[in-house]
């Protein structure tokens, strides 16, 4: 099947970790993203965080079908620096060292008192998998954030997570995949398109 993963729209807050911190959008976050595609979605999903949900609703419109609220599309849980720019955190030298150390290996060495990355993997691969046992001709579009959807590509296709750090995933970014499940309950995929929406 075909899975549509957007990025939600501006919320002035760039280099913030805002994981479940939820800012709302620029009041003009979606003015100049060019119109939805013509795409016959069988289903929205977004994330519960009203950015996405703003999202998903200013680029849609009114006709859109009904949003699923998947908790499992949420963005990482950021522990400490939730709220917090990069700049605040590397105030002090042990935040700039541990900024620096999440830059270089997220999985290794994340925010204190993040989410455990097992639990966040577990979450965005049984996402992925819901969507994966839907009908091979279904499309279906996710409004989520940069971390999830950067996790659906390395867990679909098989990329090292270290690899996407380097796929800008700007506000509005939209990724198609094609997945699904093979003969072993393996989860497969390729990608088919990225396109930041917002040029």
């Amino acid at each position: 099947m075909i899975v549509d993963l957007v990025r939600h729209g501006d919320t002035g807050r760039r280099g913030h970790f805002d994981g479940r911190h939820d800012p709302p959008l620029l009041a003009d976050a979606c003015a100049a993203w060019p119109a939805a595609p013509q795409v016959a979605w069988s289903q929205i999903v977004s994330s519960p965080l009203q950015r996405a949900r703003q999202t998903a609703q200013a680029w849609l419109g009114a006709a859109a079908p009904p949003l699923l609220i998947s908790q499992d599309w949420s963005e990482w849980h950021f522990g400490e620096w939730e709220g917090l720019s990069q700049e605040q955190i590397a105030a002090s030298e042990a935040g700039r060292a541990a900024l620096a150390a999440f830059q270089r290996d997220p999985v290794r060495f994340p925010p204190p008192n993040a989410e455990p990355w097992p639990l966040f993997q577990a979450r965005v691969e049984r996402a992925l998998r819901a969507l994966a046992t839907r009908d091979d001709a279904a499309r279906v579009l996710v409004v989520s954030h940069a971390g999830p959807i950067r996790l659906a590509i390395s867990l679909a296709c098989g990329l090292p997570l270290s690899a996407l750090w380097a796929m800008r995933i700007e506000y509005g970014t939209r990724v198609r995949l094609r997945i699904g499940l093979d003969g072993s309950d393996r989860l497969w995929g390729e990608l088919i398109e990225l396109r930041q929406t917002c040029d």
